[in-house]
């Protein structure tokens, strides 16, 4: 309140100063009376309504401080929830990280199974054939011997006794 005093003064002083430079009769104007009515009517107003223009300020500042908290709490609301969607970010690429690592693993051990069971089939199968090839010979040496026994039993030009039988046998079969 004192340094607004100071200041109105200084500028009244300066008001004088000028109207005295300017070479004017101040005694032949009211200039003087007018300012110090208008120095009156600032105090009047200043007496009245200083102390609602600072309650206005210092609400309006309130108001102000208030409105500023509540924008750092949210900022700072924010913050947090950022940092907490980053962790569960950061949760989620190293889930999906571990998820890709391991379906790899499982693909790898599921193609390898694949592998030892289309050899083992492929070995099963080799078996059968090479079995069933053997069996087709035998039935095929059988029924050759039952052709060749056919027609020289029933051949009238082949007239062998029984021990000549066994020893063709013999030699067919072995």
């Amino acid at each position: 309140m004192m340094k607004h005093g100071i200041r109105y003064g200084l500028v009244l002083a300066c008001f004088v100063g000028v109207a005295s430079a300017a070479e004017v009769n101040i005694a032949q104007t009211d200039f003087s009376e007018r300012v110090i009515n208008f120095a009156i009517f600032l105090a009047i107003l200043w007496y009245l309504g200083a102390h609602r223009l600072k309650a206005l300020l210092q609400a309006r500042q309130a108001g102000i401080s208030k409105r500023f908290d509540e924008v750092q709490s949210k900022i700072s609301v924010a913050k947090k929830a950022k940092e907490q969607a980053q962790k569960q970010l950061d949760e989620a690429r190293k889930k999906a990280s571990d998820i890709i690592t391991t379906a790899k693993k499982e693909a790898i051990v599921i193609a390898q199974r694949c592998e030892e069971q289309c050899s083992a089939d492929i070995e099963s199968l080799i078996k059968s054939n090479e079995s069933l090839m053997a069996f087709e010979q035998r039935k095929a040496k059988v029924e050759l011997v039952e052709s060749v026994l056919k027609e020289l039993f029933n051949s009238e030009a082949a007239d062998i006794d029984t021990q000549e039988y066994v020893r063709i046998l013999s030699k067919k079969v072995a």
